[in-house]
């Protein structure tokens, strides 16, 4: 059948390109695409047709890979078939590799995991108020969080505003619609404090509440593993809107019966993994008790 084998072939090939460092952006500019719409044929509805075409057959498998997207239909898909495989097929001849600048295989993973992790985002786009232990007392730290698409750099965007009011982006990687993966820097550049955080997708269609772990360094740059929560509370994203949630430490005379609940999930002294700075001039292996034992002074 011309159709499967058409749309088997652009799977393939898009693949192909993007293996030789071709940006999503450029494919969706030569195919006259929103990247979006691409992002989603590629990373959503073609995988799940390849996949069950052979099983199902052609209008079933097409059936439900669509399904799985709200940006293209059948009809739309269908009636630009014949010219979008005449234009990825031929999309090497049009441009020129050789000129391209190099870039680190693993930095090009980054870049094409977030600009697919865009068409993946669907509910958990909205703005969040994080919850964690403070760095500095025992106390609930809640900051707010954005999660949205930016069509500039066609890639899945993260936002978080700390308590000092500083409102740093980042990129967010879906990972089998289970991982969630948020990287940006903490600090303004030139400075360079990057922070990751793990969260666990529960399989919800509604998501409220995200919950993991997340890598930060403290204010000597040692680093910090702690716990964190993410409430939802908005199903859009707004700038304005955002710029009006406050970041804060919560005393814990102040805290609702949930942030409470929060609070003993996350504050407690076995829920933070630290690092130090040890005085000692040398390091041996006795100074690895010693770091932990100005830990637990610490903490005490």
């Amino acid at each position: 059948m011309k159709e499967q084998r058409q749309l088997i072939e652009i799977y393939k090939r898009i693949a192909q390109l993007k293996r030789e460092g071709i940006k999503m952006k450029d494919i969706a500019s030569a195919t006259h695409l929103a990247p979006s719409v691409l992002s989603a044929l590629y990373a959503t509805v073609l995988p799940v047709f390849c996949a069950k075409v052979e099983q199902l057959g052609f209008d079933s498998a097409l059936g439900e890979a669509l399904s799985n997207v709200n940006n293209l239909s059948r009809k739309r898909l269908m009636g630009m078939l014949d010219e979008l495989h005449g234009q990825v097929m031929q999309f090497q001849s049009l441009h020129s590799f050789a000129s391209a600048e190099p870039i680190h295989p693993f930095l090009q993973f980054l870049q094409n995991e977030t600009e697919t992790s865009a068409a993946k985002l669907g509910s958990l786009e909205g703005m969040y108020m994080s919850y964690s232990c403070s760095s500095s007392v025992r106390a609930l730290k809640a900051e707010p969080f954005y999660f949205t698409v930016s069509e500039q750099a066609h890639c899945f965007t993260v936002g978080r505003k700390s308590v000092h009011n500083s409102i740093r982006e980042g990129i967010g990687i879906i990972q089998e619609q289970q991982l969630l993966y948020l990287l940006f820097n903490a600090f303004r550049e030139p400075n360079m404090s990057l922070t990751t955080i793990y969260l666990q997708l529960p399989f919800l269609e509604n998501i409220q509440i995200l919950r993991g772990l997340y890598l930060v360094p403290d204010y000597n740059k040692n680093p910090i593993a702690r716990r964190i929560v993410l409430v939802k509370l908005s199903d859009s994203y707004s700038p304005e809107a955002f710029a009006e949630i406050e970041a804060r430490i919560l005393p814990n005379s102040e805290l609702s019966e949930e942030q409470r609940l929060i609070y003993n999930y996350t504050c407690g002294q076995s829920d933070s993994i630290k690092m130090c700075t040890l005085p000692s001039p040398k390091l041996d292996f006795r100074d690895l008790q010693q770091e932990k034992n100005l830990l637990e002074k610490g903490t005490d």
